[in-house]
């Protein structure tokens, strides 16, 4: 009998403890919400080669830095990530009202990470910012035409030029990030730039200089709660490391596979690559800032015919972009086609003579980043390589991401050196931002092209502005003033279940972004 008892007893543990086991939903981790079977991941690690400059909005003209920030601070206008057409964000609408003046409707009731409100004194101050010579921004070249920002009431604002400014809102979708005020002017801009407040989909949580960045949702975010919940950006320089995390599931996300790596992405069964042809492109800066060789222009048009950009497309990135001939991609709004430089060897050795070099005895210098562009060092030791066809010695320089824009920015470049530049949606964020002379990112000036991009971007008849652009692409292949290489396509190592689209001008907005 008490034998009995105890088996019935047991046996009814054993059904209670299977119960309570049934529906659980294994070990807990980071990435689990409640306790059931059907709860969803809702972290995201996302790798970089490189950390941010700063965490301040309008200061750093750098794509590394623009990605992570645009989930803290929100624009007045996007893109479209599909189309890159604008589209409305903390600005309803937009008009132009003269040739110097325009006018913007703000969004109500939107808040920032602090509770502020956002309102037209938050435009007119992270506009001023970027005017304001002590901040120090790089984006300051781009905006020396607005004379004034005023504010007309707590939803509109008001932006005064000092001249005609069509290409203002392109200025406004692709640099402008809006701060909170009080913030700012309470800590200051050296805590601002480290712990961050905006209206963006995330809060900022911690920064560890080259180590990561954690944000998590801003629930009062005025578009909706993110789905994604905590946001982790992981800063791992080399791009083995970068995959073997990514494979090994520590981060979920991460773009610029190289090409010879997409097969060992997609045969992993919990992986996949996204691509898209995106708004960057990529060339070969001439320099003409260094007082060196390629200050000729003789030299310059023979660099142009020594580089055969479709033997590289096809040797280095096996195909993975589309060819330029001039400084604008098919993407372009102004976009024409322009006669580049065919390949020629012989072309090449004849101009050399003609501009007085024997090209045996030139020896010219190459930087380049490692692993911020698809094989970007790749296609640097390749092009040397080219160059040495006709008897140019070529000495490559590798830098850190960071290191090479502050050669760039302060002129202390060599002869030449790799870069990419987008999004590049419209020609005067391409042509004025990198061929004048006070542009930070520029390696060529010329007196008269500069005269006619100003003159040019000036212009508001459209007709006569996409002349002008169109004189401009023609001159600047003339001039040789680049090796175009390619609009670049974007490849992304993306985990499998994480509801991800490439976008054209690359942003990665986790808010967009869930898991199934």
């Amino acid at each position: 009998m008490k034998k009995s008892i105890f088996v019935i007893l047991a046996l009814s543990l054993l059904l209670m403890l299977s119960a309570c086991t049934e529906g659980t939903a294994g070990p807990s981790n980071s990435g689990k919400e409640g306790n059931t079977s059907s709860s969803k991941k809702d972290s995201l690690v996302i790798a970089f080669e490189a950390d941010a400059g700063t965490l301040m909005a309008n200061t750093d003209v750098n794509y590394v830095t623009d990605t992570q920030i645009r989930n803290v601070y929100d624009a007045l206008i996007g893109r479209d990530g599909q189309s890159g057409e604008f589209v409305p964000e903390l600005a309803e609408k937009w008009e132009n009202v003269d040739e110097l003046t325009w006018k913007l409707n703000l969004k109500e009731g939107v808040k920032f990470h602090n509770g502020a409100d956002f309102d037209a004194n938050s435009v007119k101050f992270s506009i001023d910012y970027i005017l304001d010579d002590a901040n120090k921004s790089f984006y300051k070249s781009r905006w020396v035409d607005v004379k004034e920002v005023k504010v007309i009431s707590p939803l509109e604002v008001e932006i005064k030029t000092s001249k005609p400014f069509p290409g203002i809102i392109q200025r406004i979708a692709e640099d402008l990030l809006i701060m909170e005020p009080g913030y700012v002017n309470e800590v200051g801009t050296e805590i601002a730039a480290k712990k961050p407040v905006g209206t963006g989909a995330y809060k900022f949580v911690e920064w560890s200089r080259d180590n990561y960045l954690k944000l998590e949702a801003f629930e009062d975010y005025w578009q909706g709660k993110p789905q994604i919940k905590t946001l982790e950006f992981r800063y791992i320089p080399e791009y083995s490391s970068r995959l073997s995390a990514f494979l090994s599931g520590e981060v979920d996300l991460f773009k610029n596979i190289p090409v010879d790596s997409v097969a060992k992405i997609k045969g992993d069964d919990k992986s996949k690559v996204e691509e898209v042809a995106s708004a960057r492109i990529n060339y070969l800066a001439l320099n003409t800032f260094f007082d060196g060789p390629l200050k000729n222009e003789k030299v310059r048009q023979a660099l142009n015919y020594a580089v055969d950009v479709d033997e590289l497309l096809n040797s280095v990135l096996n195909g993975h972009g589309t060819k330029m001939t001039g400084p604008l991609s098919e993407i372009n709004s102004a976009y024409i086609e322009t006669k580049g430089y065919d390949y020629d060897k012989e072309k090449a050795k004849s101009l050399l003579k003609e501009a007085g070099y024997e090209s045996e005895s030139l020896t010219l210098t190459l930087d380049t980043p490692n692993g911020r562009y698809p094989m970007d060092s790749q296609v640097a030791q390749a092009i040397a390589a080219q160059l040495q066809r006709i008897g140019v010695k070529v000495n490559v320089q590798v830098n850190e991401w960071g290191a090479h824009l502050e050669k760039i920015r302060n002129r202390e470049m060599g002869d030449m050196f790799i870069l990419g530049w987008g999004p590049a949606f419209d020609p005067q964020s391409t042509i004025e931002d990198l061929f004048t002379k006070v542009a930070p990112y520029s390696s060529f000036y010329d007196k008269d092209i500069e005269t006619k991009i100003y003159k040019t971007t000036a212009l508001f008849n459209e007709e006569e502005r996409l002349d002008g652009f169109a004189e401009l692409q023609n001159s600047l292949v003339k001039k040789a003033a680049w090796v175009p290489l390619w609009q670049q396509a974007d490849l992304y190592a993306v985990r499998k279940d994480l509801n991800f689209k490439a976008r054209v001008d690359e942003k990665m907005q986790a808010y967009e972004m869930s898991w199934n």
